[in-house]
């Protein structure tokens, strides 16, 4: 990974740590969230995948999540 964009996810992971924490592992499941974006993004610039459909997923997937923690509150 080239320095540029290590130091965007480094930068990225710094600022889940201040988000709110809507649930318990809100922050570790939107870092995840956004680990598999960054690694689709990279995938994208290799073979020029669907990014915005892997995006949308895991976005769906995530707000899927908080709604779940929500619910069982």
């Amino acid at each position: 990974m080239p320095a540029n964009d290590r130091k965007v996810v480094e930068i990225i992971l710094e600022e889940v740590k201040h988000v709110e924490e809507r649930c318990d592992g809100y922050r570790e499941v939107l870092a995840d969230a956004l680990a598999d974006i960054i690694t689709a993004e990279r995938q994208h610039r290799v073979r020029g995948t669907n990014i915005q459909q892997k995006v949308s997923q895991k976005c769906n997937a995530t707000g899927e999540f908080l709604a779940e923690m929500r619910d069982s509150s």
